[in-house]
């Protein structure tokens, strides 16, 4: 039985059992699932068309800066706003991956043209961010497609980091990375409240944000873990980690309540290695950060989130044992424990399952 019957199939059931009293509008429901299945592509082709997109920004770039068209400052303005509504309405009209793909590439070229000719005109640049992050904003407000959403989304987390560091406010990040840690927690575990929201809008855009915001978490958790990047003092990253530490042992929480796990001392174990394992990490929040994905993740069964988790986790344990400024024995012995504490930590939760 195919999804599409077994949607057919399950109102069916529904109907039958709440009898007269339940509507619903199936003809949209099956249409609105309908479009979603002809324009599902995977993680591997989202991930080439964005890539895609970018390619052919600096290919267009790079053909604007040999013909010499940048000395015009309001046509690259013309042409920026030009692309950008076009990409737009690409995408309020059609709905194909091929177009999607193009309009990726419309949309990228026209906020790179945009921003340019802004900073010919001698603009300042917080404002141009500023501009593009209202851009992103009222993109997200008219089209609900998933790769610009996500593109849009990427937009404004990165305006955010860009005011950040060029304003030499490094110690921003740590809010920033605070903020965005909450808003992931709050999108995954409001996953069924968002998606059967009435506004189609929001439950269209629930997969772009909800990727988005994890890609814009690693983000600031990245550029927290790197030293030679940005000047940023690691005396105040404990501030960051506290809240992540709280969020990590609420999710905790929520997973033992869904695995049914009643005993105090299992709880006990589970709470006592955890907060054991979070308090090593206490002065790198991006190994937090990367723990927060994961669980997070597992805790609604979101595949991509917990493959973007464990690849976070390895690189960021690498980049902190890298970064240390211990002998190469003391680092040996506490990359040895860690790991010792992470898989006793899996095998007493395959235990408790």
């Amino acid at each position: 039985m195919d999804k599409l019957t077994h949607i057919k199939s399950l109102l069916d059931t529904i109907r039958l059992s709440e009898g007269s009293k339940f509507e619903c509008d199936e003809n949209s429901i099956l249409e609105e699932y309908s479009l979603i299945k002809e324009n599902k592509s995977n993680l591997i082709i989202k991930i080439l068309s964005i890539f895609g997109g970018f390619l052919a920004t600096l290919a267009f770039i790079g053909f604007i800066l040999i013909a010499g068209l940048y000395n015009s400052e309001y046509g690259l303005l013309i042409v920026g706003l030009a692309f950008i509504i076009a990409a737009i309405w690409l995408n309020k009209i059609y709905h194909k991956l091929v177009i999607d793909t193009l309009s990726v590439s419309v949309y990228i070229i026209g906020i790179a043209l945009l921003a340019f000719g802004l900073l010919e005109m001698n603009i300042d640049e917080n404002l141009i961010a500023i501009l593009i992050t209202f851009i992103a904003i009222g993109s997200l407000c008219i089209m609900q497609n998933f790769i610009l959403s996500f593109i849009s989304i990427l937009a404004i987390s990165g305006s955010f980091l860009f005011l950040i560091v060029s304003n030499e406010l490094y110690l921003l990040i740590y809010l920033y990375i605070t903020i965005y840690t909450l808003a992931v927690m709050y999108i995954f575990l409001n996953e069924v409240k968002i998606l059967s929201s009435s506004s189609k809008k929001i439950s269209r855009l629930y997969n772009p944000i909800r990727i988005g915001s994890v890609i814009s978490l690693l983000l600031g958790l990245i550029l927290s873990s790197k030293k030679f990047w940005t000047p940023i003092s690691q005396d105040y990253s404990w501030l960051a980690s506290i809240v992540m530490i709280l969020v990590t042992l609420y999710t905790i929480s929520i997973i033992l309540q869904i695995y049914d796990i009643k005993s105090i001392r299992n709880k006990t174990y589970i709470y006592a290695l955890s907060i054991f394992i979070l308090i090593s990490t206490i002065f790198s929040p991006s190994i937090t950060g990367a723990i927060i994905i994961i669980l997070l993740s597992f805790l609604v069964n979101y595949k991509t989130g917990i493959i973007i988790g464990l690849i976070s986790i390895i690189y960021f344990i690498s980049q902190y044992y890298y970064d240390l400024n211990f002998t190469l024995l003391t680092k040996s012995i506490i990359l040895l424990i860690s790991g010792v504490l992470f898989l006793l930590f899996y095998l007493f939760s395959i235990k408790n399952k």
